[in-house]
């Protein structure tokens, strides 16, 4: 895949994602559809999946990338997904951003997990 067809997926996403997330807002989505907070999460992990391959194989801010195995990209590709999105939900919780009818642990479980199996779609589509 080349450096700049990732960027346009990356940018199709973002804006794909921002869309949801504004609709989300204006029609209380995240309260009405009991899936759609699943749906952005598993997008989110995606692109964050993504982007972490651009930023460390194409964007030439961290040097040569060097030449690693399929599994080694995998682990890395997961590790910063899983690290990203136990950030999120650490923001979300130092916000107060917590009214998951199920609890607070259980869908912080759910949205960390969906976070990483999106990582894993965005390692098999690079």
């Amino acid at each position: 895949m080349s450096r700049n067809h990732l960027l346009r997926i990356l940018a199709i996403l973002a804006v794909g994602i921002a869309a949801l997330q504004l609709t989300a807002i204006a029609f209380s989505l995240y309260w009405t559809l009991w899936w759609y907070d699943i749906l952005l999460h598993f997008l989110g992990g995606i692109f964050i999946g993504l982007l972490v391959l651009w930023l460390r194989f194409f964007s030439g801010y961290l040097g040569a990338a060097p030449i690693l195995s399929k599994g080694e990209v995998l682990r890395f590709v997961l590790l910063a997904t899983l690290l990203i999105g136990i950030g999120w939900e650490v923001f979300e919780q130092l916000l107060g951003n917590t009214w998951s009818v199920e609890g607070y642990w259980l869908d912080t479980s759910i949205d960390v997990i969906l976070d990483f199996l999106g990582g894993v779609v965005g390692f098999i589509f690079f």
